[in-house]
């Protein structure tokens, strides 16, 4: 039976909020972290974005308005945020200039929406990884356990809330059609943990009973391959993303994904003995809804990208899955109910729906040398000091990523014939494979986890990554059968593939986690989370790709207009025409309309630039996510050339503390969340299904060998920092 559990616990939580906090206060008293673009695809531009902030629940005075500008301890809501490409720390061009406008809502509108949430709760019982009880581990005396404890709790269908919110914003003075909304509420009156329960229930190790009832939002989660109803999606304080819209309730939680830094507002009032009628409760508080809306400016509306967001006139995401399990668990289930290619093509056609996307599903066989670099590369791991320490026993098997993905790169042309951009197709490869029992891909770059990788939230796993490459995913039996573990049981129910190739097909697609920078953004729709499961993106993230397209061909458009010899008149008057429309369009946040107009006026600016191809046949440089063929030395200093001819500002300087403070904590977090795998199953033995025979070269890659400047240890492909010593690579 398995032992749930957090995706961090109580003293993980602590020692990285430890490390996290020595971090931040290191790099903001000494280095202020700068990014430097290294060669800006494009000129950019200033986007102004109106966002409303709606605030429930809150009486006149309480919020201090000269505060949200200034913050009291000097932090302004951000006014001017460069957009990013965080893989490569190339700037896009594009700067944000975020326009905030506070409204009080009225107590009238306060009490409406309390009734209609009393109106929908639903009041249940179950086990809620929050509360927790430390217990010994029934397998090893020196370990301990960490078992979620059932509590009642209110919970309310988080889309019909943010339906409902969308519909009734009349009361609030209106959605802005053009700009965003984020609405803040405080709602203590509702069914709501107090800070004397969480005291009592933490102090007694969950023996004592909480007299209160916390609430939340919940959604109901099932997946399209294998039908598991994931568990603990009852468990949410916030809610948004189908409309240009979301909203946070700080009086509901606590909730696991993010167990200290997003407590109930009460807990927090309680914990300190802050008084919001006095002038210190009044800033205190003021800074405490400042974060939220900045955290809500970073994740959701002025997103950066993980890698370059490349327009392409068709993409072609090519799926390999290589069912590398034993003959008992192939013939227990076979492979092809494992993904969900419609699901996949539904995803991608309604992401770009101005450009052709192709999905393909071929089922190869495990080649013989790849299957002894799999169990050449196995591991079972037992660790004590997370069993005895960290109460998080693991016993689970795990399979070096590194040699497998370096196998893949060198044979890449056995599977994928073409794999780079050109001029009209971008495709994209993705690595699918199935190993037995409970074995999964591990990653010592930790760099990259934390950007392009995907967690499980009910078992703390990596499920894959999306490298620079490829994709890289691993699933199991135990994934497949995991109703089977359970409790209460889904007997026959598992979960396949197809929401994590979703995932990180998004990220090479240029789409970042909507958590990087707090984890309660992870509460929105949207496949690019690791929350919710979702198998359709949001507005962000159709926003976010969709605005980079236009803004990428505006340029290019601009540029290819400006290299003509010769335009006639009534050429340039309609191409002008077509990029009026363009900007008018984007200034309403209608991305596909824009998009339509810019390429008729990127086909006339072709036209009159003689038809040069967009991106040419060879592959780009290292900000490409599909670069296989090396590039020649002439090649090579053809594309650097091209480039800085391209670029305005090649030693432009981002200085942004607070994304690179926000991506070193994450980075500490992720190691300790990827080296946890929170769940175990307590009958689970060890595996002598994977052997260790020699060591399989994985031969030569595609790119020349780069080094560590730190340590002097070789680099693995499209590596950003070093895995033995984590140095950026320069």
């Amino acid at each position: 039976m398995e032992t749930p559990c957090s995706d961090l616990h109580l003293h993980q939580r602590v020692l990285v909020l430890t490390i996290a906090l020595l971090i931040i206060l290191l790099f903001n008293s000494q280095l202020g972290i700068t990014v430097r673009g290294e060669a800006s695809q494009k000129a950019g531009r200033s986007i102004s974005i109106p966002i409303r902030v709606i605030l429930v629940g809150f009486s006149q005075g309480q919020i201090v308005p000269a505060d949200l500008v200034t913050g009291t301890s000097g932090a302004a809501l951000p006014n001017s945020i460069p957009q990013a490409d965080l893989s490569s720390g190339n700037d896009t061009g594009d700067v944000f200039k975020p326009n905030y406008q506070f409204v009080l809502a009225p107590s009238s509108f306060k009490g409406k929406f309390e009734n209609y949430l009393n109106s929908i709760a639903q009041t249940k019982t179950g086990n809620n990884p929050w509360f927790f009880q430390t217990v010994k581990d029934p397998q090893n005396s020196e370990y301990l356990d960490q078992v979620p404890v059932s509590i009642t709790y209110d919970v309310y269908d988080a889309n019909k809330v943010e339906d409902w919110l969308w519909n009734n914003s009349a009361s609030f003075g209106g959605i802005q059609s053009d700009g965003w909304t984020i609405v803040i509420s405080y709602l203590p009156d509702l069914p709501s943990v107090s800070f004397q329960d969480v005291h009592d229930f933490l102090s007694s190790n969950g023996k004592a009973s909480l007299s209160t009832t916390p609430h939340y939002y919940g959604l109901n989660v099932t997946s399209p391959d294998l039908g598991y109803k994931y568990r603990y999606r009852d468990f949410m304080d916030a809610w948004g993303g189908h409309h240009r819209m979301w909203f946070v309730d700080l009086s509901a939680g606590p909730v696991f994904n993010s167990q200290w830094e997003d407590l109930p507002l009460q807990v927090s009032l309680g914990d300190n003995n802050i008084d919001l009628s006095s002038d210190f409760g009044h800033h205190w508080l003021t800074d405490y809804v400042s974060d939220y809306v900045t955290q809500a400016t970073y994740n959701f509306i002025a997103q950066s990208f993980v890698y370059y967001p490349y327009y392409a006139k068709n993409y072609q995401v090519d799926v390999y899955v290589l069912d590398d399990r034993n003959q008992t668990d192939v013939a227990a289930l076979p492979i092809e109910n494992t993904v969900n290619k419609s699901v996949i093509q539904s995803a991608f056609d309604d992401l770009v729906p101005y450009s052709h996307v192709t999905v393909n599903v071929t089922f190869p066989k495990v080649p013989s040398d790849l299957d002894s670099l799999i169990r050449a590369n196995y591991l079972y791991a037992d660790s004590w000091i997370h069993g005895a320490v960290f109460a998080s026993p693991q016993r689970y098997g795990v399979v070096n990523l590194r040699p497998v993905y370096n196998y893949i790169l060198a044979h890449i042309t056995q599977f994928e014939p073409a794999p780079f951009l050109k001029d009209d197709t971008m495709t994209i490869p993705v690595f699918a494979f199935a190993f037995s029992n409970e074995t999964y891909f591990t990653d010592p770059n930790k760099a990259n986890i934390g950007l392009l990788g995907q967690i499980d939230y009910e078992t703390g796993a990596l499920l894959g990554e999306a490298l620079p490459q490829c994709v890289m995913i691993s699933y199991n039996q135990w994934e497949f059968m995991r109703g089977s573990w359970v409790t209460p049981q889904q007997s026959g129910k598992g979960i396949g593939f197809t929401q994590t190739i979703v995932h990180e097909t998004g990220h090479e697609f240029g789409l970042m986690h909507p958590h990087e920078y707090g984890n309660v953004g992870d509460f929105i729709a949207s496949p690019m989370g690791y929350f919710t499961d979702d198998y359709r993106f949001n507005q962000i993230d159709k926003d976010t790709i969709r605005r980079a397209h236009v803004d990428q061909l505006y340029s290019v458009t601009k540029a290819l207009l400006a290299s003509a010899n010769s335009t006639s008149q009534s050429l340039v008057g309609q191409l002008n025409a077509d990029l009026a429309r363009t900007e008018a369009a984007s200034e309403q946040m209608n991305y596909t309309d824009a998009l339509h107009s810019v390429l008729n006026a990127y086909q006339l600016a072709r036209q009159a630039a003689g038809n040069p191809p967009l991106y040419g046949t060879t592959p780009l440089s290292t900000q490409t996510p599909v670069q296989f063929v090396a590039l020649s030395q002439s090649q090579t200093e053809e594309t650097s050339t091209t480039q800085t001819a391209q670029t305005t500002s090649a030693g432009v300087s981002i200085s942004h503390r607070l994304t690179g403070v926000a991506i070193l904590g994450l980075l500490i977090t992720v190691v300790v969340v990827v080296v946890v795998l929170g769940k175990r199953k307590a009958s689970m033995k060890k595996s002598t299904t994977l052997e260790a025979p020699t060591m399989y070269p994985p031969g030569s890659v595609t790119q020349p060998a780069v080094f560590c400047t730190s340590c002097g240890a070789r680099l693995a492909p499209g590596a950003r920092f070093c895995g033995e010593c984590g140095a950026r690579r320069e």
